[in-house]
């Protein structure tokens, strides 16, 4: 095909186009090179009207769209017939696709460049059930009766310092903000399918970064480092530097990716079928959204003093904790399945990072995936394989655990059913069960009289159904 001539809107001379055209074809294009320190966008459309066609595109550096969503150049080529308009876009989405070029599209929920007409509508493979969400989004306009919360003030209170910090943990990596319909980046609405395809290139990356003698393992490093952050846009900045620093490359970088990845799941996880949690900041809604019950413990009660006692008690090397508050939790699910026929059950400590509890308590405690996937050592988890992890020292699970904008942490205590123990004195990679005859496996604490490569006391279950959470513990160290 000969040259076609592409017009910048408003320049002088373009043909004509009727306004009530349709989208026969689009797609929205992403490109994230750190080693030309390239992050650009590329939309394409394929409008007919009647016996008119015209091939729309829309590009730009991808950053720009974050100050102004109407950046970029946009162009259009005319055509007298269908076949040879076609012929144009596949010509340009082949070329732009690449090895060359290096462009990869995108699944979007809704996308916010392109034509007027594009905008608000799904790009690429973007599954029914986002796109029926996003339309009845869309047709309720109105703003939302906000009603007094049902809620007692301290789990109000909860529920909103939980959901700020996770959103802020969210947008501070990931080139996104909360929209009344999501995670939304200046592409569009990202959908789950999109960030799956983010997790596929970090595995590939992972299998590299494992291969000490691959041929030119660095520059392919760097490329699937890029490619990562074409599918799943991230704030790098401009500098050399911060491109540099951006390249995947480290066991570290591994698991904050993963960990990035897991909080936009639980965050569109939460964001449930119906309405905004998200965007809408509705504590009760929030709050319905987790599917976990939480009832605040009152300050010198029974319980709360025999979890407090509990807490503080089982430090270890630290006896730096100050208990604030203690909510019972309940996730129906987790408890309906619980096991009734292991016994040696025990209250055990699991920690985390302040942003990732809006995920825990509204799907549980996950296999460490980023071990199960990509066989990473982690230090907080895999010395004993693919199991998940809890302590009996809280100072333990504290370690594993951030502030917030209150400088309050968490951590869970979870029932756990230990059943028969295997006692491990040597780190043992690669399990993904106990051995015969076991329930579960302990990492044994290193001791005067005790030798053993494991400084605190790991237990290991393999099956989730072995546990339960039970108490969330708001603290200080």
């Amino acid at each position: 095909m000969g040259s076609v001539k592409a017009w910048k809107r408003g320049e002088a001379g373009e043909p004509g186009f009727p306004d009530d055209f349709e989208i026969a074809q689009k797609a929205v294009l992403q490109v994230t090179d750190i080693k030309t320190n390239r992050n650009k966008y590329y939309a394409i459309e394929l409008h007919v009207a009647g016996g008119s066609y015209r091939v729309f595109t829309h590009y730009g550096r991808t950053d720009d769209l974050e100050n102004n969503p109407n950046s970029g150049q946009k162009e259009s080529r005319y055509f007298v017939n269908l076949g040879m308009a076609q012929a144009n876009y596949q010509s340009i989405y082949n070329e732009k696709t690449s090895p060359r070029k290096g462009y990869k599209e995108l699944s979007l929920a809704s996308s916010n460049i392109g034509s007027e007409k594009a905008r608000g509508t799904g790009s690429g493979d973007v599954d029914a059930k986002t796109l029926q969400k996003l339309k009845s989004n869309n047709a309720e306009k109105k703003a939302p009766v906000v009603q007094e919360s049902q809620l007692p003030i301290a789990v109000q209170s909860l529920v909103r310092y939980l959901y700020d910090e996770a959103k802020g943990a969210l947008t501070a990596n990931v080139n996104a903000k909360i929209t009344a319909n999501g995670i939304e980046t200046p592409l569009g609405i990202l959908t789950i399918g999109q960030i799956e395809k983010g997790e596929e290139i970090l595995t590939a990356l992972y299998d590299v970064f494992n291969k000490k003698n691959v041929k030119n393992r660095d520059e392919r490093i760097s490329e699937l480092s890029s490619d990562f952050y074409t599918v799943v846009p991230h704030r790098i900045g401009r500098t050399r530097a911060a491109v540099e620093a951006a390249v995947i490359n480290s066991l570290a970088d591994f698991q904050q990716k993963q960990e990035t990845l897991q909080l936009m799941k639980d965050m569109l996880n939460v964001n449930g079928e119906e309405g905004n949690v998200l965007f809408d900041a509705q504590v009760d809604k929030e709050y319905e959204a987790l599917g976990c019950e939480i009832v605040p413990l009152a300050k010198g009660s029974n319980e709360y003093l025999k979890m407090q006692e509990h807490v503080i008690a089982s430090q270890v090397k630290t006896k730096t904790i100050n208990v604030q508050s203690i909510y019972s939790i309940k996730r129906k699910e987790e408890w309906d399945a619980f096991t009734t026929k292991i016994d040696n059950q025990r209250h055990l400590f699991h920690g985390s990072r302040i942003g990732n509890w809006v995920g825990i308590l509204s799907r549980g405690i996950l296999l460490p995936k980023i071990v199960v996937s990509m066989g990473v050592n982690r230090t907080d988890a895999g010395w004993l394989g693919h199991g998940i992890y809890f302590g009996d020292a809280s100072c333990t699970s504290a370690f594993y655990t951030t502030p917030g904008k209150k400088k309050t942490r968490f951590m869970a205590v979870a029932r756990v059913a230990l059943g028969k123990m295997k006692d491990y004195h040597k780190i043992t990679y690669g399990l993904a069960e106990p051995p015969a005859g076991y329930q579960s496996c302990h990492g044994v604490r290193r001791e005067k009289t005790v030798a053993s490569e494991f400084d605190d006391n790991e237990y290991v279950i393999y099956d989730g159904r072995q546990q339960r959470q039970e108490y969330l513990v708001e603290f200080t160290v």
